[in-house]
């Protein structure tokens, strides 16, 4: 799933616990959003895994690359002439655009797994929330004192 479509899936169940007239169905609903999220954050982590282990190919390739290790036809495709000491092949590695990309596809995943952990946090705080907002709408019309 894209960062823009959670954004919007969350922007419309906000929309909905904001809404005066939806307090104690937004109360209700609780339970079952935290179960979409949750089922979200599932799907999501398994997408992370997923880029984590295609970022763990790519950097085995890349550092036999850089050591003059990987297969001959992959030097004739992209050739190397440079001999790379050990101590520096991390060096090429952070440099390496291939690896990046796979590095950059783990962290958006990685921030998009936190964006969705934190809302499911929230959500769980909404039942404490709509107590408040009962007391204080109570306050308001001299309920309380």
């Amino acid at each position: 799933m894209k960062i823009n479509d959670i954004r919007d899936l969350i922007k419309q169940d906000t929309d909905f616990l904001r809404e005066d007239c939806n307090i104690d169905i937004a109360s209700l609903r609780v339970p079952e959003m935290c179960s979409k999220y949750h089922s979200l954050i599932y799907d999501e982590t398994m997408t992370l895994r997923y880029f984590e282990k295609e970022y763990d190919i790519i950097k085995c390739q890349r550092t036999l690359y850089y050591t003059g290790k990987a297969d001959p036809e992959e030097y004739q495709k992209n050739p190397f002439d440079l001999k790379v000491l050990r101590t520096d092949v991390d060096l090429f590695l952070r440099a390496d655009e291939r690896l990046n990309e796979y590095k950059d596809k783990v962290v958006a995943q990685q921030q998009k797994l936190n964006y969705l952990t934190e809302f499911t946090k929230s959500i769980m705080a909404v039942s404490f929330n709509v107590g408040n907002t009962i007391k204080w709408k109570k306050f308001l019309n001299g309920e309380l004192g």
